[in-house]
């Protein structure tokens, strides 16, 4: 496929990077700059230096003959107008746009659409965090959480600790404890354990697990042990994303979110007018604020400022004199690396692994139904559709056994009509199946998805 990137943000380069590995012709533009430069240098892709939105730029990167335009710059505007030149001017039929102003997504059905601006899906990286966010708040304890098969089946990671009911039992146990569960991989200070069926848990172990939703609580417990969760959070505020995860969890938890500018605390104090989120303006790592309002009684303390630094200190400071589970936001990947360090912190989570996750999940429909980045991009989830017939697909009528699974790929649970599955030796592939796999090495995420593909031939039914 031929795609053009818009922006070489973080976001954007890492999102060429995974497009160029896939097999895709990938061009990327944005204005000038040593960066830009140094993508080129580093990825098989091309560059294009220019204004976005000018239509001799886009003529340049080939707009004409381009499948899909992704505009993942810092400003909106720019993201909007360079969807709608690509559209009018050169007839490129799919647009995805990351949007940030908070005011687009109250109007989107009137604003994007056919008859509208023409934008085929817009991303907002806090609505996907303030699903992040309400996600780990359902199942606590854990590392990473992701849905798959019409939310049915989850994938998550846990750190294995003293109490839990399986420490120091054989890692086989899990699933005997819970039939609907599979374990996925085990890492061991920070490295994947090949034939870890042979193992132990450990204290410190991470565990990745596709279980069936409703059993996901009960499986946690039996490799940690967890508090009662409470329903008093705080959020420390300073941008869109906390913002709109206070607004999110306030349906169901009491929440107070921590503003520290007084100009901002005003102009978010009307968009809170009617909501149920307390807001202060004041600094979460003041001590004496944090006294006077009693922080150190909050069930969950949620770090979502625009400084990893400030989000670590402040998060470090509630977990280890108050005990309050902590999660933080982390942008830089420098930083986000304290959750392999045995980092305090409960939990960090990316918005970039989240945009890039759902920027993905739309791009590549082979197939390919969702996917999810783990571990800060060095491994995947994806759900795969099985799609054909006996005769048209490679996996349909077989067995596991039968497979030939690129390295680092294990299946996991599987998802028939309504009913969730275990992929286990006596499992068959069967058409219409939601499969779940995680990838130890997402370089095998183009072999295994051309797998579950149906031979050429093959044409699908319309209904």
């Amino acid at each position: 496929m031929r795609i053009i990137i818009i922006g070489a943000t973080l976001v954007g380069t890492e999102l060429a990077e995974y497009l160029v590995h896939a097999g895709h012709a990938v061009t990327l533009i944005d204005t000038p700059s040593d960066e830009l430069t140094q993508i080129a240098n580093r990825l098989d892709l091309r560059v294009i230096q220019g204004d976005p939105t000018a239509p001799a730029v886009l003529r340049e990167a080939g707009a004409r003959n381009t499948e899909l335009l992704v505009a993942t710059s810092a400003s909106d505007e720019v993201n909007i107008t360079t969807c709608c030149v690509a559209s009018y001017l050169f007839d490129i039929p799919r647009k995805i746009a990351r949007l940030r102003a908070p005011g687009y997504f109250d109007e989107a059905d009137k604003l994007f659409g056919p008859s509208a601006i023409p934008i085929d899906h817009i991303i907002s990286p806090e609505q996907l965090m303030a699903d992040a966010v309400n996600d780990l708040m359902e199942i606590p304890g854990v590392n990473a959480i992701q849905s798959f098969a019409r939310d049915r089946i989850i994938l998550t990671s846990v750190t294995c600790q003293e109490g839990g009911k399986l420490i120091d039992q054989p890692i086989t146990q899990l699933e005997e404890y819970e039939p609907k569960s599979k374990v996925i991989a085990v890492y061991r200070r920070g490295t994947p354990i090949t034939k870890f069926e042979r193992f132990t848990f450990k204290p410190g172990d991470e565990v990745v697990l596709s279980v069936e939703r409703t059993r996901a609580l009960n499986l946690v417990r039996a490799l940690m042990p967890l508090k009662p969760s409470g329903l008093d959070v705080v959020v420390q505020g300073g941008t869109h994303i906390a913002d709109s995860v206070a607004l999110r969890l306030s349906e169901r938890y009491h929440v107070k979110l921590i503003e520290p500018d007084a100009n901002r605390a005003k102009r978010l104090a009307e968009r809170l007018r009617g909501s149920k989120v307390e807001l202060f303006c004041a600094d979460a790592t003041d001590p004496n604020f944090v006294q006077e309002e009693k922080l150190y009684q909050s069930d969950t303390f949620i770090a979502a400022s625009s400084n990893d630094e400030s989000n670590i200190m402040a998060a470090l400071m509630l977990q280890r004199t108050q005990r309050v589970r902590t999660i933080a936001v982390i942008r830089q990947l420098s930083t986000q690396d304290l959750n392999n360090a045995g980092s305090p912190i409960d939990t960090i989570i990316s918005p970039r692994d989240a945009i890039i996750s759902a920027l993905l999940s739309l791009i590549l429909q082979e197939g390919l139904v969702k996917m999810r980045i783990f571990r800060h991009g060095q491994a995947e989830a994806l759900e795969l559709l099985v799609q054909g017939d006996q005769r048209s697909s490679h996996v349909i009528g077989r067995k596991l056994e039968d497979l030939n699974l690129p390295p680092g790929v294990v299946l996991g649970m599987a998802l028939r009509e309504k009913v969730v599955l275990k992929i286990d030796q006596d499992y068959v592939f069967t058409a219409g199946d939601h499969v779940v796999a995680y990838l130890t090495d997402r370089m095998h995420m183009r072999a295994l998805v051309k797998l579950f593909k149906p031979r050429a031939f093959w044409v699908p039914r319309w209904r």
